[in-house]
């Protein structure tokens, strides 16, 4: 019995170190630091002209884009190109060849903590937000006049949808594929990677800890509440079969979207990637056509 005992005790303390070092340690870094990556610059394979640009954040940190110019006569507006989660700019530069082509001008940015952008951290929008501000202040300085929107994908459009509420410059969004609360899309992923089982208390440590790090707090992370508060035009987009980011969320966006210009296209069978390729000529014509309204 009493060798039993010890094993138990053994056994239980062995999980506490694991839970704790698991929780302070590791999976924090894991959500806090996204692998950086490269990708594919179809603006050079396609010879399209574009400017590197280098903007300095609120606080000091680099950020790394392009500014793609419209190949039309004019400019309809300037559209921000935000990318999702581990992704960097490059992975918008086949969309902005399309959008220079319909007559916008496009500016991409490797988020902070991604692609070639500093930052040690991403903190989902809390920061970002204002990131996306300062940029805002270079196209002003560019084009004074002309209309400024937001694209953002997966991570990218909670980002623009807090930063719609943040900066009411923005005066238009499409936001594709993107989830409602930073808390919840932890416990979502967290139990997806663990065959369905959530643990709910492990993914609130985990955040709690992050914040520590960061000095970023989780619990105002909300696109569900940022929606609230936003009445510029916007399109939201989502396939009713992504596994990633539940079509709910999409529905539960727009439904509580302020906004009395506002449209939501569902892609019949598109996960979480690839909507345009699921989508179609369909899905495009959706999405351009807004923008093209919205830049008259």
């Amino acid at each position: 019995m009493k060798r039993r005992n010890k094993i138990l005790i053994g056994l239980v303390i062995f999980i506490g170190i694991s839970i704790y070092v698991i929780t302070q340690h590791v999976l924090p870094y894991a959500i806090l630091q996204p692998q950086r990556v490269n990708s594919e610059n179809h603006l050079d394979s396609n010879n399209i002209p574009y400017e590197v640009v280098n903007i300095k954040s609120f606080d000091g940190i680099n950020l790394k884009g392009y500014r793609v110019p419209s190949l039309t006569d004019s400019t309809r507006a300037s559209i921000i190109l935000v990318h999702g989660i581990g992704g960097c700019k490059e992975h918008f530069t086949s969309l902005a060849i399309s959008l220079a082509e319909l007559g916008f001008e496009s500016w991409i940015f490797d988020n902070r903590a991604h692609g070639k952008s500093e930052g040690k951290f991403s903190t989902y929008g809390y920061l970002e937000k204002k990131d996306i501000s300062i940029i805002i202040d270079e196209i002003k300085k560019v084009r004074h006049d002309t209309k400024v929107g937001i694209w953002g994908n997966s991570l990218g459009g909670a980002i623009a949808l807090q930063t719609m509420e943040y900066d009411k410059r923005l005066e238009f969004g499409v936001i594709e594929s993107t989830f409602t609360d930073l808390r919840q899309i932890v416990y979502d992923y967290q139990a997806r990677y663990c065959f369905g089982i959530g643990l709910k208390w492990i993914c609130d440590l985990t955040l709690d800890k992050a914040s520590e790090l960061t000095d970023f707090n989780p619990n105002k992370v909300k696109p569900l509440e940022s929606v609230k508060r936003i009445k510029q035009p916007v399109l939201i987009a989502h396939g009713n079969a992504d596994k990633n980011i539940s079509f709910e969320y999409g529905e539960a966006l727009f439904s509580n979207l302020a906004s009395n210009e506002k449209e939501f296209v569902v892609v019949q069978g598109g996960g979480h990637y690839g909507l345009f390729e699921t989508g179609g000529k369909k899905y495009a014509e959706k999405l351009f056509g807004f923008l093209l309204k919205m830049s008259e």
